[in-house]
């Protein structure tokens, strides 16, 4: 089963802790906040993300079972 992309746009992104938060929207209605973490973003090299960046994001789990931003792609 192919996962649902949801898009959004990165609030902040501390590059020291690697990880920050994207504001996004599901069936028009805004969504709380999705963490993000440096190691679910597809990029090469240093991973990071920059505020006002649109993305494209799938819905994960952390270990706790937090919902968190998987397979993050800058846009």
């Amino acid at each position: 089963m192919e996962e649902e992309v949801f898009f959004g746009e990165v609030i902040w992104f501390n590059v020291e802790c690697g990880y920050g938060f994207i504001s996004w929207e599901k069936d028009e209605i805004k969504q709380d906040d999705m963490f993000c973490y440096y190691t679910d973003i597809n990029q090469d090299g240093f991973k990071q993300l920059k505020a006002q960046e649109k993305v494209s994001f799938e819905l994960g789990s952390n270990n706790s079972g937090k919902p968190k931003a998987v397979n993050i792609t800058i846009l």
